[in-house]
């Protein structure tokens, strides 16, 4: 009895863990076809642009929340195994479709062609005006202190936020991640200090004092994740605007989209 009984729940947890680490990128024999010409005579023979076949299962990937593709690298040097596609960046320049799904200490690898993730993964390419001293980052944690301060640990930040202030906010390490939640992000100036990862529309009705806008009336390249504010509320990587600022704020034009004067 006691055998059957520890039979079954090996079977459960092996089950459970299936579920949950099922590579995504396991595909049957008979889904070649979607992506693939003829697969067994030439693997590099695609059936659309690599950016259109990823783009069939990642729908949700967006130009905010991802890097540009299917463009020219600009001032930066590609490595030799991050290649790209036609002269030009493509999904496959930092990911190997079938490769690796989990690394060696059984964390998302992401089938990145490199084994490490974040701004390590980064700094692959985007050398420029990037400190590469290794103790850097430690020394902002040790003596500086984080930019950061969670006020609310439950409330959880977007992904967008948190990769912003794992690098921005002198906070190193993956597993500090877990614990962000909402709270101050503190510019160069302390009276300039914004909430990040509370709703807006909540903060809206409960503020007696500088009055904010309904989410109708805010302009649009002013957006919200799940209706919270986070670092990409107002800034965007790829803006031309001075501090990557999702619109220009001449004339604080950016702060009244959201704020009455």
């Amino acid at each position: 009895m006691k055998k059957s009984f520890l039979l079954l729940l090996l079977l459960t947890a092996a089950i459970i863990a299936y579920a949950v680490f099922k590579n995504p990128h396991e595909f049957p024999m008979n889904e070649c076809q979607f992506c693939h010409i003829d697969y067994e005579k030439d693997p590099k023979s695609l059936t659309a642009p690599v950016t259109n076949i990823c783009k069939n299962c990642h729908a949700q990937i967006t130009l905010k929340s991802s890097h540009p593709a299917d463009i020219y690298p600009g001032a930066t040097t590609i490595p030799p195994d991050l290649p790209l596609k036609n002269g030009m960046i493509a999904c496959t320049t930092c990911h190997n479709i079938h490769g690796e799904y989990q690394n060696v200490f059984g964390e998302k690898a992401y089938f990145l062609r490199r084994p490490y993730t974040g701004r390590e993964f980064c700094i692959s390419c985007h050398k420029q005006g990037i400190s590469l001293e290794p103790h850097a980052g430690v020394i902002d944690v040790a003596h500086m202190g984080s930019r950061f301060k969670v006020t609310n640990p439950s409330e959880p930040l977007d992904p967008i936020s948190r990769e912003c202030i794992s690098c921005h906010g002198g906070i190193v390490g993956k597993a500090v991640t877990f614990g962000f939640g909402s709270g101050v992000w503190t510019h160069e100036k302390p009276a300039n200090s914004h909430p990040i990862g509370v709703d807006y529309e909540k903060s809206r009705l409960q503020r007696k004092e500088s009055m904010l806008k309904p989410t109708s009336l805010v302009d649009k390249r002013i957006i919200f994740f799940d209706g919270k504010i986070g670092c990409g509320t107002c800034h965007d990587i790829y803006s031309k605007e001075q501090r990557s600022l999702v619109m220009s704020n001449k004339g604080s034009k950016l702060c009244t989209s959201c704020h009455e004067l």
